[in-house]
């Protein structure tokens, strides 16, 4: 017969072992399951350098807790580069439109309104312009009377360097009135835009950023 003594301690003992065979059971170390390129399936709690490319799962007690997908190649990899540059730039994109679709409906109340700024905006526009056109006209009659003077030896280096002044301001007028256009050109194109999409948003066909 086993006194009070010796059960207390071997219930004690009974009970560590039952707690460390727990403890063991939930640390235990997690496999891989992968598939080569044969679709042999595999199982291992390492793998292979010449299969760590390849996609695998890592099960702990029967769960998979991880999915590890494959390596991509160099020409995927660029692919999934440019696909997420491009949902980059789409959604960059989309929130612009937004905001200057919000611009519009919040300063302008009627069409009449942004066909007003148009106006506006284009009359300053060729304003402009017609001073660029008029420096353009003054500096060819300036350049043209200078190439006509005749003067002694003594002041051909002066003339010289008139002559290319007036032609560097010359050039830089008519890129004024080149731009000028352009700039006139874009800005008619974006209120034509902003119009339409002024009555779109205020009948309720599209919403913000479509």
């Amino acid at each position: 017969m086993w006194d009070q003594t010796t059960i207390k301690l071997t219930a004690l003992a009974l009970a560590f072992a039952v707690v460390s065979v727990a403890q063991a059971a939930g640390e235990s170390k997690a496999l891989y399951r992968w598939v080569d390129e044969n679709g042999q399936v595999h199982y291992g709690d390492k793998v292979q350098p010449s299969e760590a490319k390849r996609g695998r799962e890592a099960i702990k007690n029967g769960v998979v807790t991880k999915v590890i997908p494959r390596e991509l190649s160099g020409a995927e990899l660029e692919q999934a580069q440019a696909r997420i540059a491009a949902e980059k730039a789409a959604e960059e994109a989309r929130q612009q439109r937004i905001a200057r679709d919000r611009y519009l409906v919040q300063s302008f109340s009627s069409v009449a309104d942004l066909q007003a700024a148009r106006e506006e905006r284009l009359a300053a526009l060729d304003a402009r312009a017609v001073l660029a056109q008029t420096a353009v006209t003054e500096n060819e009659k300036t350049l043209a009377d200078l190439r006509a003077r005749t003067v002694s030896k003594a002041g051909e280096a002066a003339l010289k360097k008139q002559i290319q002044s007036f032609e560097s301001s010359l050039i830089e007028n008519i890129q004024s009135v080149r731009k000028l256009r352009e700039e006139r050109a874009l800005t008619e194109n974006r209120y034509t835009a902003d119009i339409e999409r002024f009555k779109a948003l205020r009948a309720g066909t599209i919403r913000f950023g479509d």
